[in-house]
Formats: C-alpha cells, sequence, structure tokens
C-alpha cells in the first residue's frame, strides 16, 4: 500500500509540460507499473471525472484533463489522467485492476495511517490523507480509481459527487 501512497506523492509533485508527457524522479519499485496488488495502465483514458467536476474538487478552474504519460528518471513509465490549474499539476486520476481479490477487498484492505471510509459510495471508498494531499480510493466492480488532489481539502460531498461521475464512466 505505502507504494500507491509513493506513486501518487511523486506523480502529484510533477512539473513539466502539461498534457502529454510529464518527467519526475522515482524508482520503478516505488513508482513503476508494478505496484503491489494493482495492475496499472488498464484504460487508455483514465480521464473519467470533467473539468468542472474536478475544478470542484481543487476548488480551483482547471484546464481540461488530459491523459498523459509520466516518465520517471529510472526509464519506468505509466500513464495517468493530469489536471492543471494554470502550468501547475492539481489531481490525478488513475485506473487500475486488482491482481487478487475485488477492488473492494482492496479499498477495505489497505490499513493505511489517517484514512477514513466514505460509506454508501461505489463498491466501497476511503479517503487517504498524503504529503501531498488527499486521495479517494473507489472500488468499482471491475476497476480500482484513484483521485489524488493537491493543495485543496474536498468535503465528503464532493468526494461523493466524483466518485459517482467516475462510476458512471467506467467501461465495461
Amino acid at each position: 500500500m505505502w507504494r500507491v501512497l509513493a506513486y501518487a506523492v511523486v506523480a502529484a509533485l510533477v512539473v513539466g509540460v502539461p498534457g502529454c508527457t510529464t518527467v519526475v524522479s522515482g524508482s520503478a519499485g516505488a513508482a513503476g507499473s508494478r505496484i503491489d496488488g494493482l495492475v496499472a495502465d488498464v484504460l487508455a483514458d483514465e480521464c473519467l471525472l470533467t473539468a468542472t467536476e474536478l475544478g470542484e474538487l481543487v476548488d480551483l478552474p482547471v484546464e481540461p484533463p488530459a491523459q498523459g504519460t509520466v516518465d520517471r528518471g529510472d526509464g519506468s513509465r505509466s500513464a495517468a489522467c493530469v489536471v492543471t490549474a494554470g502550468a501547475e499539476p492539481v489531481a490525478l486520476v488513475n485506473v487500475y485492476a486488482v491482481r487478487s481479490g475485488s477492488p473492494s477487498d482492496y479499498v477495505r484492505a489497505a490499513g493505511v495511517g489517517g484514512r477514513r471510509e466514505l460509506p454508501d459510495v461505489g463498491a466501497g471508498a476511503a479517503v487517504i490523507g498524503t504529503a501531498a494531499g488527499p486521495t479517494l480510493q473507489l472500488a468499482g466492480e471491475r476497476y480500482l480509481v484513484t483521485v489524488l488532489v493537491s493543495g485543496s481539502v474536498p468535503s465528503d460531498e464532493e468526494w461523493r459527487a466524483a466518485a459517482e461521475a467516475a462510476l458512471s464512466r467506467i467501461p465495461g
């Protein structure tokens, strides 16, 4: 689980060209496509939320979210939906498959400090406090969605609205 948080923290601190490719430091063990228990890059487009919905989470007007590639200094690469306000990244959306069990099992098993349940959302949801900002872990029937927000603390109502919107757009 700490590897998931390390990935989120590294990705949230990205500064670079908005849109296509962003370079971040890190190592494949901490931030690569082999995150413990998860399979990254399972959807070609992880932008499950609109600019308006993401703007509500970060309390800022944001650029339209764009699927991009995150290149790390160690040569590893993965995809993410990057959300910027101006040139600064303010949110990151990722969609994962779970290696074993179900997405809801994964959310329930994530025993990290600063974690709190968000009841009655999808197949399970929790908000986790990280150094980069709060992260929503959202379990759908088939996929796990994470939404990291930097520089803002969304209310439970804002998290719920974003979760419902994301779940309605997950394919299959």
